[in-house]
């Protein structure tokens, strides 16, 4: 019986580590772009102080603490949404456009527009996002932002530069969240 409970103890103590963040399992490692990324660090998103929306986890190379380091890297980096409530698409693109338009100028977000409109035909077509649900935003340099939500590719929304500006709705100077911009690059 003792041999038994020692080796349950050592098979349970080989499972993949993972992080809880808010409540929600968080992967410590990804593959994105056929690369493993890590887990840099992670966070929950409120609104007005109080409401969870979801926990965010940024995903890179090599840990960084450093927001610019992340936005301009030429390396995959992804920046994963689980969603601890219910949320419309409508108000989930509007979130993201709120966080563009804080983040870069009129004249990116302008150019930006029609790739804006790509990103809301992805999130009318999903409609609605529940609790437990995983939005994936996996930025592939070369290839642009991939969109994963709940394990289904919905789309690749082409461009670099679009996929940098998005990652400043969490890492840029007016983020949506500064405790969870901290949380992100806690894995310096």
């Amino acid at each position: 019986m003792k041999k038994l409970f020692v080796g349950v103890v050592i098979a349970a103590s080989m499972v993949t580590s993972a992080a809880e963040i808010g409540g929600k399992r968080i992967d410590d490692t990804v593959k994105v772009g056929g690369q493993d990324l890590v887990l840099n660090g992670g966070g929950v998103r409120t609104k007005f102080g109080v409401a969870k929306v979801y926990v965010g986890a940024l995903y890179v190379a090599q840990k960084v603490g450093d927001a610019n380091a992340v936005i301009s890297a030429a390396t995959p980096r992804r920046m994963q949404l689980t969603m601890l409530r219910s949320v419309e698409a409508d108000k989930l693109h509007a979130s993201f456009i709120e966080g563009l338009e804080e983040n870069v100028s009129e004249a990116e977000f302008a150019k930006f527009k029609p790739r804006i409109q790509e990103m809301n035909a992805i999130f009318q077509a999903v409609k609605e996002v529940k609790d437990g649900d995983v939005i994936a935003l996996d930025f592939i340099p070369g290839k642009g932002t991939q969109i994963t939500v709940r394990g289904q590719v919905k789309d690749v929304i082409a461009g670099d530069d679009f996929a940098s500006a998005l990652l400043r709705i969490w890492l840029g100077k007016n983020p949506v969240s500064s405790d969870l911009k901290k949380g992100l690059l806690a894995g310096r």
